[in-house]
């Protein structure tokens, strides 16, 4: 099994049908218009690096600790204050070893949801501020960074590998559905041995096939087609980067990542529109703040110093702004 900080994803397997219907075909443009949706770190003339799928959703481990984490730890602490000190008129009445049990039971569930906090916390804090993908188009590579030191950095080549648009099933109270970019790597025999996703994540609210659906998919395609023809094309395929993402912790970078699109809302005269807006603003803000305290606890990815030589990716190209 391997876990992308979202999901986990079930190794040496074939692909699925499901999988292969939604391959993206790197020969053959995903849409006619390319761009980036604020998911390049840097470009340079042989070189491009931009986030994963999951940058954007660092701070939820945060959140688990936060609610059933801490109240878990509350509760942990109670139950063993009972524990000892436990009024003496159950064991004047027989029931001190039902009471010990009873105590018992909650304090096995107090310590798993605990430790469920502190498992979700240490996904999102003492880890990484990022986990860059690299696309290096002068050896034709793709390099996923997984972790600092050896084995750290997945590597597959461009044509061949199984780029496809993950389809997540409806989830949470919203009933809402994710949808990114994922690279299966496959072994000689077809089986899937590692994977990584790439780019930009939308969250679809409508059905893919509506009209709404429709505009939040082609962020996603305009997304990958920006990368597709960077590598086959070249930098001067694509138009330029206006804004890259910062590498280090950033609470502007984070309200930026919350609050995008809520200046198309505030032109609205509609009242409801602004009670929405109103009620998720705050959460939006909070979410921020732990989004940026959880990237005050990582690291930041390093290359290997050979995967660095070979994309240079540290030299910007001309008529690039940041």
């Amino acid at each position: 099994m391997a876990f992308d900080g979202l999901s986990w994803y079930r190794l040496n397997r074939p692909v699925s049908e499901e999988e292969q219907a939604a391959r993206l075909a790197i020969g053959q443009p995903a849409s006619d218009t390319p761009k980036d949706d604020r998911s390049v770190f840097s470009m340079s003339d042989t070189c491009l690096e931009v986030r994963n799928g999951t940058y954007s959703e660092k701070g939820w481990g945060v959140f688990a600790f936060m609610l059933p984490g801490l109240g878990s730890l509350a509760a942990l602490a109670f139950i063993l204050w009972l524990m000892t000190h436990l009024p003496p008129i159950y064991e004047q009445r027989g029931q001190q070893g039902l009471m010990y049990g009873a105590l018992g039971f909650f304090l096995f569930i107090a310590l798993c949801f605990s430790a469920l906090g502190i498992w979700a916390l240490t996904r999102d804090c003492f880890n990484y501020i990022s986990k860059p993908v690299r696309f290096d188009r002068r050896n034709r590579m793709i390099y996923a960074f997984k972790h600092n030191g050896p084995g750290g950095v997945v590597s597959v080549p461009w044509d061949s590998a199984f780029l496809y648009v993950e389809r997540k099933p409806r989830q949470g109270l919203a009933r809402t559905t994710p949808r990114m970019v994922r690279c299966l790597v496959l072994d000689e025999k077809g089986l899937v041995k590692d994977t990584f996703s790439v780019g930009t994540r939308v969250v679809l609210a409508f059905d893919e096939s509506s009209v709404g659906g429709q505009e939040v998919m082609k962020i996603l395609y305009q997304d990958f087609e920006f990368y597709r023809r960077f590598m086959e094309e070249g930098p001067a395929s694509v138009p330029p980067v206006t804004e890259f993402l910062p590498r280090g912790a950033s609470l502007r970078n984070s309200l930026r990542l919350n609050f995008e699109g809520w200046s198309d809302l505030t032109n609205s005269r509609n009242p409801m529109v602004w009670l929405v807006m109103g009620i998720g603003a705050l959460p939006a803000f909070i979410f921020s703040l732990m989004q940026w305290f959880a990237q005050l606890t990582c690291r930041e990815p390093v290359w290997p110093e050979d995967i660095d030589r070979a994309c240079n990716a540290a030299a910007p190209s001309n008529g690039l702004t940041a």
